[in-house]
């Protein structure tokens, strides 16, 4: 796969951008997780009308 290439020169220019890369992308996963939890929760209290 060609797409690689840069990717990999990008990340080897620099060992810590790999790093910040990791620690954006779990910030995201943690943060999205816990929004779709929230919304599956306000959207049962609606269901149910308790809000």
């Amino acid at each position: 796969m060609p797409y690689q290439d840069p990717i990999k020169e990008y990340l080897d220019e620099d060992p810590e951008r790999r790093v910040k890369l990791f620690y954006i992308y779990t910030r995201i996963m943690i943060i999205s997780t816990f929004l779709i939890a929230f919304g599956v929760i306000v959207y049962i209290l609606i269901t149910f009308g308790i809000i």
